[in-house]
């Protein structure tokens, strides 16, 4: 037989509290005996129940909670409204969702192209300071090869000594090259003009010996010189400065 009565306290702590009951004393009960134990008791709830005796006392089993029962039906009430609503809602928030995720999809779908195209400029980046690094090392290589060509040369043929000029030896170097240049120098000045060429020719050429007629010239340039330059010659009768005409047609 159910009977019905107010929680009158709880402790929560020890999982126990007292039921009041109209015209009778107040009535133990347990958490254990509870429905619903993950909601607490609370004092006035109204509660639906069986008194049954335990180790020589009484206490409540089977406990309907009639507050939480009424709440729950109220709540089912209440609910259909409720869901309606929410349907509709949803249904008027659907378009807004959909696009909502298609902006999200868009932007993820960017998201990774950007790190795709990041993580190839890394690896084609990469690649160049690899390629620039092995182009350095070459270069090195063949500068290094050179070097030891160039050293293996100079171990075949030997350390050839620098020469240094005593001073005895720049003086005679430099004071030779001053005395050709003014040698050079003189020359160039004593030098014979154009005009002066024959003349100098025709010295170098003839002397006076003693010869003082015609026939006894090889040549009209001869006779001029000897006319012009030796004393005691006859071989201009009339006095003109030519010597005999009529031998050498002039």
């Amino acid at each position: 037989m159910f009977k019905e009565g107010k929680i009158k306290s709880y402790n929560v702590e020890r999982g126990f509290g007292f039921i009041q009951q109209d015209q009778a004393q107040d009535l133990f009960f347990h958490i254990s005996d509870f429905p619903s134990r993950h909601i607490e008791p609370r004092v006035g709830e109204n509660l639906k129940y069986r008194i049954e005796a335990d180790r020589g006392k009484f206490k409540a089993v089977n406990i309907i909670r009639l507050d939480l029962k009424k709440e729950q039906s109220t709540h089912e009430q209440i609910n259909p409204s409720f869901e309606s609503r929410s349907d509709r809602v949803n249904d008027q928030a659907t378009p807004h969702d959909t696009a909502k995720g298609t902006v999200w999809g868009s932007k993820i779908f960017s998201m990774i192209g950007l790190i795709v195209i990041l993580v190839l400029a890394v690896a084609v980046y990469g690649k160049y300071q690899q390629y620039q690094e092995q182009k350095q090392l070459h270069l090195q290589q063949l500068m290094q090869e050179n070097e030891n060509i160039v050293k293996e040369q100079r171990k075949a043929q030997g350390d050839l000594p620098d020469r240094v000029l005593t001073e005895q030896g720049e003086k005679n170097l430099y004071g030779t090259a001053s005395t050709q240049a003014q040698s050079v120098v003189q020359y160039t000045a004593q030098a014979p003009s154009s005009s002066d060429t024959p003349r100098a020719v025709e010295k170098a050429q003839f002397s006076c010996d003693g010869r003082t007629h015609c026939s006894q010239m090889k040549s009209y340039e001869e006779a001029v010189y000897f006319l012009q330059h030796c004393p005691g010659t006859k071989m201009d009768g009339n006095n003109d400065g030519i010597p005999f005409e009529r031998q050498f047609n002039k």
